[in-house]
């Protein structure tokens, strides 16, 4: 494997030929883009998700950062926080979802903000609450992530 700088904080690894093995197998999982900078409520999300045998899921910790992000890979799902530095996470919905690339990846948001005006505003009816429990986020996961 090779290991590629993308920005000062992420860390990607890019496979090498003798990888297909693990290629198939990233393959067959659903991709999950965490868009959370508390960092260590993303690595919670993240490592109860990577326990799961099916699903692949990595953390951003930006809003605008998100955005290169979820436009260079295909999601299955994207986990999202409203308060974010720079772009929020509204802002955020709105540019994905007036992108055709983009605006059919399902968003659940997972935030303690009070943002239910904002919601309603937009028909945003899939949020987690923050303090969650794990088993809540991995039953709303699963109900969107289902297998092929």
């Amino acid at each position: 494997m090779l290991w590629k700088l993308a920005r000062p904080f992420i860390l990607l690894r890019l496979p090498l030929p003798g990888d297909i093995n693990i290629m198939d197998t990233v393959q067959s999982k659903k991709a999950i883009i965490i868009v959370e900078d508390n960092e260590a409520i993303a690595e919670l999300m993240r490592d109860a998700l990577n326990a799961e045998p099916d699903y692949l899921a990595t953390v951003v910790p930006d809003g605008a950062l998100a955005l290169e992000v979820i436009r260079s890979v295909k999601a299955n799902l994207i986990l999202l926080d409203v308060t974010l530095p720079g772009m929020d996470g509204l802002q955020l919905y709105d540019i994905l979802k007036a992108d055709e690339a983009t605006c059919s990846i399902p968003i659940i948001f997972v935030t303690a903000s009070r943002s239910r005006k904002e919601f309603e505003k937009r028909k945003i009816t899939s949020y987690i609450d923050k303090p969650f429990s794990l088993d809540e986020l991995l039953e709303r996961v699963a109900a969107v992530c289902r297998p092929e």
